[in-house]
């Protein structure tokens, strides 16, 4: 019954772009000319979605209660350093397991094959890990949600200006790949373990996911830094590969990234938590089709999936400028409403605006917000506009508003960043804009990345608004009451 509820969920939210994929394929004889045909995709959907399913079931089956009850425990020891330390560990562990992590790099790898998928991927999972424990400090000291977040952001931009543009683009990537379908339920869970155990306010049940954003960010914006080597053009035609032969290489790696969550989770099982016979075959079950699942899924994915996207982006940028915008659009606003966890977003807002603010107002408005997101990422790699342009726009937005944001609603406003950026936009989304650049920018690799950040960015600026007119709608209904 779960697995079909998980299958259920995951299919609206892949459907829909597969259809759109499928329709435009056939429209410009994709399926026909590339190297995958209409039923191998077919089948990579098919996939995708059991993949996926199994994944997400084995994650809240075997790896949420781990995080809930380490994230009690450890706070429990009353111990800083420690609970520091845990955070820190967990959060690179969690992140190198990440599948969103494993396409963008992969997809970063065939861009500049000189900087190296492995040194990219212990960048990320470093910041994440760094600034997983300094929001579990966060909430121990009772440090300002909102001024974290303001240093954070005016760091990453002072830091950037010292960095190449093909490295700004993918260090913003990486925090919104950062927050996937692994990390966040993961994060979360260890995140409401320490404020449960503090006994800390409820707005500090949020936030931890989007801090954590931010340390990949930072600490890819430095390895730029360091690296300023010559960026590889791209190169449309990948070496093909056996599918026997990609099936047991995904097998080898998920087991590589899995491995050292599994062993903590033996450890902690058998030392610490000790969950009742059933419980613990039950967690163990999970972990099994959490190996299962992200294989599936990532065999799928590289097999057709976004090399489909790749050829479709290729195709309409053959069009013309205004069919890639119109195209990025339809696929921006189908990903974000035939997203569940957006949906689960909306409803957690509406209640605690106590219908204040309505779940279709907020769809509609972040609906247009990922749009424009997708939109400006086409429009960018048609004027050569630098990243840097929208993301200083937008986030000078967000903290020009953070001061009138309620507190609640800063620490959603983050966490939701992620929420945006699922599975569907590093898996066709980024393929799509790769294979646009190839054809509309003479700088395939500095204009490809990007996207994932500014569709990362706008349900920041989205909620941080409705938080300021939850503000004005609660001040006006207290003033009628004293009245």
């Amino acid at each position: 019954m779960d697995f079909l509820k998980e299958v259920k969920e995951v299919s609206v939210s892949v459907l829909p772009i597969a259809v759109i994929a499928i329709v435009l394929g056939l429209v410009f004889s994709v399926f026909s000319q590339g190297d995958v045909s209409l039923v191998q995709f077919i089948v990579s959907v098919i996939l995708v979605i059991i993949g996926l399913s199994l994944f997400l079931l084995g994650i809240n089956m075997g790896f949420v209660p781990v995080g809930n009850h380490l994230g009690s425990a450890i706070t429990a020891k009353k111990n800083i350093a420690l609970i520091m330390l845990v955070g820190l560990a967990l959060g690179v562990i969690i992140t190198m397991a990440e599948p969103d992590v494993e396409v963008l790099t992969e997809q970063v790898n065939t861009i500049n094959p000189a900087l190296g998928k492995t040194l990219l991927t212990v960048a990320i999972a470093a910041g994440v890990g760094v600034f997983v424990a300094l929001s579990f400090l966060r909430t121990i000291t009772g440090f300002s949600m909102k001024i974290s977040f303001a240093i954070g952001i005016c760091l990453l931009f002072i830091v950037a200006a010292f960095v190449p543009e093909f490295f700004r683009a993918v260090a913003f990537d990486s925090g919104g790949a950062t927050t996937g379908p692994m990390a966040v339920p993961f994060i979360m869970a260890l995140g409401m373990g320490v404020t449960a155990a503090m006994g800390s306010k409820e707005e500090d049940s949020f936030g931890y996911a989007g801090l954590a954003s931010i340390g990949p960010v930072l600490f890819v914006l430095i390895l730029g830094a360091l690296n300023r080597g010559e960026i590889n053009a791209i190169g449309t035609d990948s070496e093909s590969v056996a599918l026997g032969e990609l099936f047991l290489q995904m097998v080898e790696e998920v087991g590589m990234a899995l491995l050292p969550l599994v062993i903590i989770a033996i450890l902690v099982q058998a030392f610490s938590m000790k969950l009742p016979k059933v419980k613990a075959i039950r967690m163990y079950v999970g972990i099994v089709y959490t190996f299962v699942g992200m294989t599936i899924f990532l065999f799928a994915v590289k097999s057709s999936f976004m090399s489909v996207a790749t050829s479709l982006g290729i195709a309409i940028a053959g069009v013309g400028n205004w069919a890639v915008i119109l195209t990025g659009i339809l696929l921006g606003a189908t990903v974000v409403l035939a997203e569940p966890a957006i949906w689960v977003l909306t409803e957690q807002v509406e209640e605690i605006s106590q219908g204040g603010i309505r779940r279709l107002v907020m769809l509609a408005f972040i609906s247009v917000g990922v749009a424009s997101a997708v939109a400006l990422a086409m429009v960018r790699i048609i004027s050569g506009t630098s990243i840097m342009v929208f993301l200083l726009a937008g986030y000078g937005v967000i903290l020009l508003l953070m001061p009138f944001t309620p507190t609640l609603f800063v620490g959603i406003a983050f966490d939701s960043g992620g929420v945006a950026t699922g599975p569907m936009s590093s898996t066709f989304l980024l393929p799509f804009a790769i294979g646009a650049a190839s054809v509309l920018s003479g700088d395939t690799a500095t204009a490809s990345f990007g996207m994932i950040g500014l569709i990362a960015m706008m349900p920041v600026l989205t909620i941080e608004l409705l938080g300021v007119l939850y503000s004005v709608i609660s001040r006006k209904e207290k003033k009628e009451i004293s009245k």
